[in-house]
């Protein structure tokens, strides 16, 4: 059984100690003072503090910043028997003095475990103490007493107190406040030997903490919320925080729970929610989880895990997030010039003139100017970038759709973006609440048509000739002259797309679509035997019945 696993009943050993000394009236016997080097090192005098500092941390890193306890020693100044919590102690003003450049982090990783097993607040002996035990008698190596600095000291007179302040008995006098007060002193003895803090203390402390831990356990048994309650409590108090940060409320709202939520969460109802961009306010939420008064009790629980899963979820986000606007794609959109613009397609986009006034209609305006190579350029960007970035969001209300759009959680370059898009950053809005389309898909979708129109005429007709053509060829033919017609007539929708070279290439395509439809509206037309001109320098034979000799040599 672990020794912290149920306080309440002592050992026999323990127990026996404890009377026989009770009975004898003897004091007991404690350790000499910690040995600490007799050195130079103030804060106005930091000769030493170099050597000092250096030992220690050798000493400190052999050992395991984890596993340093009061009993702990190392080699300083020559001496191998030195207890090092008590040299940091005796020398913490000029060690801070020394440490204040680069080595701050370090002492600080040092204090931050010895301010909760020495008390270091500077305060007199009392309830507002933060360490466990008094600085002096440590040093001295003599007993702690009920009147000393140090929070177990205070609480172990507290227990013997028989009056109406103390907690003796917790039933009279002032009933509820005393038990208020003596669970929460039995949670933070308990926090701290879940954090393994009671371990590092040497024996004589040892035995000290456990005497109050045991009867701190023992008066408050009956007046401490169960492990569900405070865990139920807990995981409504944060969730609640969470669900309000990912909203992007601006300030914390615990309505009815405000008194309850504040007590568990640390945080005050009406500060700020975090930013989600930003990687320091994650992490200091996470932190403040883990500092709340009673996650020591509900760490191991899978719905305050979740909480802190999603917390970490962000972060990652951040970081896959980050790199987004050093994506080759982007960089294309900003630098790369299109043969025939001659100009980047963020130029083209950002500083495009509209015409007409609607938000849909300029994206349809926009859409019709650009050509299929400034296409590739801004789906590459769309897909890679701005998908990621971006949430395209909407709901559907009755028969219109309700933007829910926005960046995403964590993405720092959103003004970049919205300045690289220039008067053209409607098309991150919802320009059409019956369908339900934002204005790039206006202009991706018109773009997506024409590449597709233009294999009409390019691809899907590259292997019919008026000798192969068949019945089964009228939807691809019918499509091809659909085509062909949106990409030259003065109204076609696709006029402005072409590139230079798809227009030199649109007067070939115009020859071969005429010939395939004059072939096709010929099918079942005795043709005449012999040689026929097939048009742009070709030419083809019928048979003498007339039929097309395709696939078969005539001499």
């Amino acid at each position: 059984m672990n020794k912290y696993s149920s306080k309440a009943v002592k050992t026999a050993a323990t127990v026996g100690m404890s009377l026989a000394m009770v009975l004898s009236n003897a004091a007991p016997v404690f350790a000499a003072a910690p040995a600490v080097p007799t050195l130079t090192c103030t804060d106005s005098d930091t000769k030493d503090c170099k050597d000092i500092f250096y030992d220690l941390s050798k000493a400190i890193e052999k050992i395991g910043l984890d596993e340093l306890t009061m009993d702990s020693e190392g080699t300083i100044n020559g001496s191998e028997k030195q207890n090092i919590i008590a040299t940091i102690l005796k020398y913490r003003a000029g060690l801070a003095k020394y440490a204040e450049g680069s080595d701050y982090t370090t002492l600080r990783k040092w204090t931050d475990i010895i301010d909760k097993l020495i008390d270091a607040s500077g305060n007199v002996a009392g309830a507002d103490n933060t360490g466990m035990f008094d600085e002096t008698k440590f040093l001295a190596g003599t007993a702690q007493a009920n009147d000393d600095k140090g929070l177990v000291n205070y609480y172990s007179k507290m227990l013997a107190d028989a009056s109406d302040a103390g907690w003796k008995d917790l039933t009279t006098g002032s009933a509820a406040t005393k038990q208020k007060a003596a669970v929460k002193a039995f949670e933070k003895l308990e926090k701290w030997v879940e954090e393994g803090y009671a371990d590092r203390l040497n024996d004589d402390l040892a035995d000290r903490f456990d005497t109050v831990y045991n009867d701190l356990e023992e008066v408050t048994s009956e007046y401490r919320s169960s492990d569900e309650d405070v865990t139920n409590l807990f995981v409504a108090a944060w969730s609640t925080v969470l669900e309000q940060d990912l909203n992007g409320n601006k300030t914390l709202d615990f309505g009815k729970n405000k008194v309850k939520f504040e007590a568990e969460t640390g945080l005050t109802e009406g500060s700020d929610t975090i930013n989600l961009s930003s990687k320091t306010e994650i992490k200091d939420r996470i932190q403040a989880i883990k500092d709340a008064p009673n996650y020591y009790r509900v760490k191991n629980e899978d719905a305050v895990q979740d909480i802190i899963d999603q917390y970490n979820d962000l972060l990652g986000t951040i970081t896959d997030l980050k790199d987004l606007l050093k994506d080759d794609a982007y960089k294309a959109y900003l630098t790369t010039k299109t043969d025939d613009a001659e100009a980047t397609v963020k130029s083209v986009i950002s500083g495009f003139s509209y015409t007409k006034t609607t938000e849909k209609d300029k994206a349809k305006e926009l859409a019709k100017t650009l050509d299929v190579e400034q296409y590739e350029i801004l789906k590459a960007m769309v897909e890679d970038v701005l998908n990621n970035a971006y949430n395209f969001e909407t709901k559907k209300v009755g028969n219109y759709y309700v933007d829910k759009s926005g960046w995403v959680d964590g993405f720092t370059g959103s003004s970049t973006i919205t300045r690289d898009l220039g008067n053209s950053d409607f098309l991150l809005n919802l320009v059409d609440t019956k369908e339900g389309t934002f204005g790039i898909d206006v202009v991706m979708n018109h773009l997506a048509d024409f590449v597709e129109a233009w294999d009409a005429v390019t691809t899907d007709i590259a292997k019919l000739t008026p000798a192969n053509i068949k019945a089964s060829d009228k939807a691809t033919l019918e499509a091809a002259e659909d085509a062909y017609y949106e990409m030259s007539a003065t109204d076609g929708k696709y006029v402005n797309n072409l590139t230079k070279d798809q227009k030199k290439e649109l007067r070939k395509i115009k020859t071969k679509v005429e010939n395939l439809r004059e072939a096709f509206d010929n099918l079942g037309v005795t043709n005449v035997a012999g040689w026929y001109d097939m048009g742009n320098g070709n030419w083809g034979y019928n048979n003498e019945d007339g039929t097309p000799a395709a696939y078969k040599w005539v001499a």
